[in-house]
């Protein structure tokens, strides 16, 4: 999917340009990322006054603020990587306190006599290694937890696509929304704006950026072949 080089936002592909920035956009922000902050405000900063100026005035002239956008991740694949991170704890944990308690025992020869520093040594890595099994112990309850979101969630995406397939169309969207030559990108954030305050009004509550993830992939359903 393309993005944004300034703003970061995510497109869809058939976009070339930014509707905000007015940049081109680019497939990958990897790039970007490595530039430091201070580069990527000096390379704003060299924009001419009048570039300046005219950027502002078609902001002002638009009417509109931009878009604010909300981090949004599945509940199943934070539990998938919640219950991965519980697998890798418990196999440190055990295996450590285990290597642990062998030293202690002399079965694995690596000190010579009994002296404080093997009993603190091998006293704060048992420790250690037990406060790994615990952390273990957390990130299952917590996967655990957000399987049965992401249980919820997948109740609420049917319940709303079933609805949005009942009540939403492609004309219906368009109506009275804007011009014929807008230009695309305008297109898709006047459309997806509209598909939010629709369903909002529908289902209270929503989490935003739940919201905002589902209205871009039924988007592409709705205008995907344009």
């Amino acid at each position: 999917m393309p993005w944004c080089p300034i703003c970061r936002n995510e497109y869809r592909e058939g976009i070339k340009l930014c509707a905000e920035c007015q940049v081109e956009l680019v497939d990958s922000l990897e790039e970007e990322a490595e530039l430091p902050a201070e580069q990527q405000t000096v390379q704003e900063a060299d924009m001419l006054p009048e570039e300046q100026e005219e950027e502002t005035a078609g902001q002002e002239d638009a009417g509109e603020e931009a878009p604010v956008y909300h981090a949004y991740q599945n509940s199943a694949v934070k539990a998938e990587d919640n219950r991965t991170s519980a697998y890798t704890l418990f196999l440190v944990g055990i295996l450590g306190f285990a290597l642990d308690v062998l030293v202690f025992t002399d079965v694995i020869g690596v000190f010579h006599n009994d002296g404080m520093n093997k009993y603190l040594i091998c006293g704060v890595m048992g420790a250690l290694f037990i406060l790994f099994i615990v952390f273990g112990v957390v990130s299952m309850r917590a996967s655990r937890i957000l399987l049965v979101q992401a249980q919820s969630e997948d109740s609420l995406v049917s319940e709303l696509t079933k609805w949005c397939d009942e009540n939403l169309s492609a004309e219906q969207i368009d109506s009275g929304l804007f011009d014929e030559d807008l230009p695309e990108e305008q297109k898709y954030f006047k459309r997806t704006d509209k598909m939010q305050k629709v369903i909002n009004d529908k289902f209270m509550n929503l989490d935003q950026g739940l919201l905002e993830h589902f209205v871009d992939e039924y988007y592409q359903g709705l205008f995907g072949k344009e």
